[in-house]
């Protein structure tokens, strides 16, 4: 088995991630780059749209219960959460509040950067494997 499969197969292949509706990871990774600005690969946070907040987390743990907080209190009943990850994500899924805890826990076990948007593009939360955790509200109507 080679690696990209182990996580098709063994991770998103399984509940919860198996359940959930995909998408191409570029949907987005282009709307970023076309409404966030960046200095080099990276989010150039201090010129993004909209009200930022930072975190800089050293337990693995304690991110991933953060980053669930964050994605959890902006997902409302009927709304849609985007993920995309940076490296081992072999596409982006879809999913609500229904079964976002399960979700979120599964997604955050992969060691990559996460990007998890709002369906309609209000807001952004990103997780680094290095330890940050970035959130971006009111990003406005940019397009999707």
């Amino acid at each position: 088995m080679m690696a990209g499969d182990y996580w098709e197969d063994a991770v998103y292949g399984v509940a919860p991630l198996s359940e959930l509706d995909t998408f191409d990871l570029s949907v987005v990774f282009s709307w970023l780059s076309q409404n966030v600005p960046a200095r080099g690969a990276k989010i150039d946070w201090s010129r993004a749209p909209g009200r930022h907040a930072h975190w800089s987390v050293a337990d693995d743990t304690r991110l991933a219960a953060m980053v669930s907080r964050e994605v959890s209190m902006r997902l409302r009943h009927g709304a849609v959460v985007e993920h995309a990850g940076d490296g081992l994500s072999p596409y982006g899924v879809r999913f609500g509040v229904e079964n976002a805890g399960a979700v979120l826990a599964a997604l955050l076990e992969i060691p990559e950067h996460h990007y998890f948007v709002a369906q309609d593009r209000s807001w952004l939360v990103v997780a680094t494997s290095e330890g940050d955790l970035d959130v971006l509200d009111e990003i406005g109507p940019r397009g999707a």
